[in-house]
């Protein structure tokens, strides 16, 4: 069984409006929810083995914060601007690239393109996607024959629902 970790940014900080939305880092409150998120992996074991990531401000401080609880390292990362730019091919794709042995993978961008993959994946409908939500999703193949509508829906773990 594969499983595919698809972690949307933490808020964002609008402070600064002469900022690109490329460069915007996060608010208090995306700061709190990430490290909360990051509690949350830690105390029920989470694993990364592979970690692709956004360039953008906001998903790279978003992994930061929580990549203890991936139990993943920051500089093994992979860090593009495909997961800013990019479609849900582009991600997909991304994904199917990811070497066999490996059991899962964590991927950290952005809406619309996150939303609109999860729901690709599994065949169902989300209502939302919120900041610094994190879906997890299962699949029963190798990665390179990763189809939409193929995955399931195991969990979804949204920050303001955790509780300890």
């Amino acid at each position: 069984m594969k499983e595919i970790y698809i972690l949307r940014h933490a808020k964002s900080s609008w402070d600064n409006i002469n900022l690109a939305d490329f460069d915007r880092p996060l608010a208090k409150k995306g700061i709190d929810d990430a490290k909360k998120l990051c509690s949350f992996l830690k105390k029920h074991k989470f694993n990364a083995a592979k970690v692709i990531c956004s360039n953008a401000k906001r998903a790279k401080e978003t992994f930061d914060l929580t990549a203890d609880g991936f139990q993943f390292l920051i500089d093994g990362a992979t860090y593009t601007d495909e997961l800013y730019f990019g479609n849900i091919d582009t991600v997909i794709e991304k994904i199917k690239e990811t070497e066999e042995e490996l059991k899962n993978i964590l991927i950290v961008g952005h809406n619309p393109t996150l939303h609109l993959l999860v729901e690709n994946l599994i065949d169902e409908s989300i209502q939302k996607f919120s900041t610094c939500n994190l879906a997890i999703i299962s699949f029963k193949d190798k990665w390179k024959n990763l189809l939409p509508h193929k995955c399931k829906l195991k969990s979804l773990i949204r920050p303001k629902e955790i509780k300890f």
